[in-house]
């Protein structure tokens, strides 16, 4: 009896203890299809004074989600690249918070989150989840056109529907 108990609580605390952190992706060793996990492209755009500084994406697979720190090297422009395992559902961006203005920018004035989800990833492609303005401290849907490039370039992905940001042209209806 005393045997089965700790086994129990064992495996019950091991179960409490296990991560809920994920791993940045690192352009240069990306292979094209890993058979465990997707990339999810986070852009940063803003002047360098404040950066991200910490992130919270969620899953219907993740209960407890999944947390980032940029404890040393804090993103500033660019993309945040996240290896998720896949596949996964509703991968959304739940919190951000931003260093430099206000110290550590805890509370209202440095705290975010996004409005995009992604309804399912799958193992080995790529795929964007908004970007953070870190001058605004807002998040929106569309790709920057500095980014697109990069993202071609470094991660493989094509950039397409709302990732790209509509033009619209405002034609008068007064005639002179």
């Amino acid at each position: 009896m005393k045997n089965s108990l700790l086994l129990l609580l064992s495996t019950l605390l091991f179960s409490a203890c296990t991560t809920n952190t994920v791993e940045l992706a690192d352009p240069d060793t990306m292979t094209s299809g890993s058979k465990n996990t997707a990339t999810v492209l986070i852009g940063v755009d803003g002047s360098k004074e404040r950066a991200v500084r910490h992130l919270v994406i969620g899953s219907n697979e993740a209960p407890l989600d999944y947390e980032l720190y940029f404890h040393d090297k804090k993103i500033s422009e660019g993309f945040i690249a996240v290896k998720i395992p896949a596949p996964s559902t509703n991968i959304t961006l739940k919190e951000y918070s931003l260093s430099g203005h206000y110290g550590c920018s805890r509370g209202k004035a440095g705290y975010g989150s996004g409005s995009k989800s992604i309804a399912k990833i799958v193992p080995g492609r790529t795929y964007y989840l908004g970007t953070i303005n870190t001058d605004m401290n807002t998040v929106y849907n569309e790709m920057p056109k500095k980014l697109i490039n990069e993202a071609k370039r470094k991660y493989n992905y094509t950039a397409h529907g709302e990732d790209i940001a509509k033009k619209k042209r405002f034609q008068s209806s007064l005639s002179l």
